[in-house]
């Protein structure tokens, strides 16, 4: 079996004075598309961190793309991770033209500041493709949608190509039509098996149809992890999220039924 890409050794984060992630063992292997689930201030954000670089543990041992914390760079790993938030929209101006936007990605800059090389603006145009945004390639910024301008986030994030792609609540903000074209953008991309993909939501309807695993997490602590299907259920949902639901599929897509009546009810698959 291939090494992971991700590897997670009973490792905590303490932040001010809170444990934000209690000895969370992990793994992430080449081919898979993980999402993380979890009621707010489960640690999702703080797990995205440490994969990121951003969070360094306080226990336990992380090794990310073959390399270990405490012997590695953080800021060369960086440069072979994707990082896809709803809050970098704000780093560029509305009038940046999308092509420039998507190019900057490679080098690490919110703008072009030198003359790109040969080949960049046709891997962007490719790029935009596949994500379904090919006529946004001759628009400014302030000319797409919003659901445009987070599938042009990701494209920017490809342009390096990363091993990994790790997103942040990416449907934030987004309107239902938005969100399901991101998500359709999103599940297409993680048929490639590359790069690596890593989504953070709390939303089981927000899981792009396609995605092999899921990890849910809870105060911190790791509640259920494994293959989608049989993470996703109504036990361990209801476990996650103190609340009684169901699962139902439809489509290749998880939806959650709250039992409002009956908080107490042993929950269904």
């Amino acid at each position: 079996m291939a090494s992971a890409l991700v590897k997670l050794s009973r490792a905590s984060v303490i932040l001010g004075e809170k444990l934000a992630l209690d000895e969370v063992s992990w793994e992430v292997r080449k081919g898979q598309s993980w999402v993380i689930i979890g009621p707010n201030g489960s640690g999702k954000t703080t797990l995205l961190g440490v994969i990121n670089g951003y969070n360094w543990p306080s226990q336990g041992e992380v090794t990310v793309l073959g390399q270990r914390f405490g012997n590695v760079d953080l800021r060369e790993l960086r440069k072979k991770i994707g990082i896809v938030s709803s809050l970098m929209n704000q780093w560029f101006e509305s009038n940046e033209k999308v092509l420039d936007v998507v190019v900057s990605g490679k080098y690490g800059s919110t703008k072009l500041w030198r003359a790109p090389a040969k080949g960049d603006f046709e891997r962007a145009r490719a790029l935009l493709s596949t994500l379904g945004c090919a006529h946004c390639a001759g628009r400014s910024l302030k000319e797409v949608s919003q659901g445009e301008r987070q599938k042009i986030v990701i494209t920017r994030a490809l342009m390096g190509r990363p091993r990994l792609l790790t997103l942040d609540e990416p449907c934030e903000g987004l309107d239902l039509r938005a969100r399901e074209s991101f998500l359709e953008g999103l599940a297409a991309l993680s048929q490639q098996k590359a790069p690596t993909i890593i989504d953070v939501t709390h939303r089981t309807d927000e899981i792009p149809r396609g995605f092999t695993h899921a990890l849910l997490l809870k105060e911190g602590k790791v509640v259920a992890a494994g293959k989608t299907e049989e993470v996703i259920t109504g036990k361990n949902l209801s476990n996650c999220f103190d609340v009684s639901v169901r699962v139902k599929r439809f489509g290749g897509r998880f939806y959650t039924l709250v039992d409002e009546l009956d908080y107490k009810r042993t929950p269904k698959e």
